[in-house]
């Protein structure tokens, strides 16, 4: 790795930017970004943000209590994180391997579900109406 790279993977780190992101960016494997700051920071070269004292819901705006040595909590609740994501679907990178394509069973209208490979409905309306309100001329 050049010194060049090495300057712009502290830089891109030191601005918020994440290991698979500089990874990408850079064409450089993910492990090979990650060892880099870390012997970067024990040299002293990079110091890592402090930690607000106070965080706040990215949702509701509700403090929350963070545990000592334990991952940052953005949100103070799960009801809070899925409000959160459902009205912040652009966020999702489209290419996602997370998100699938798929056809409704009951109105055969495409749709794309982010997260549940065996989706079959596209919504709970559909998913009702397939089940519990069938033609008897339909033969299922």
């Amino acid at each position: 790795m050049t010194e060049n790279q090495k300057t712009r993977i502290l830089e891109m780190r030191r601005l918020g930017c994440t290991y698979r992101h500089i990874a990408t960016t850079l064409s450089l494997p993910d492990g090979t970004v990650k060892t880099c700051c870390l012997r970067a920071a024990k040299k002293g070269l990079m110091t890592t943000p402090s930690e607000p004292r106070k965080c706040t819901c990215k949702q509701c705006g509700k403090e929350i209590f963070q545990v000592a040595k334990r991952k940052k909590r953005i949100f103070c609740t799960d009801a809070c994180r899925q409000k959160w994501w459902g009205s912040h679907q652009f966020l999702i990178d489209p290419d996602s391997r997370a998100r699938h394509h798929f056809t409704c069973a009951h109105c055969n209208k495409p749709f794309t579900a982010y997260g549940n490979p065996r989706r079959k409905f596209c919504s709970h309306d559909c998913y009702i109406k397939a089940r519990y309100y069938q033609d008897a001329d339909d033969g299922r």
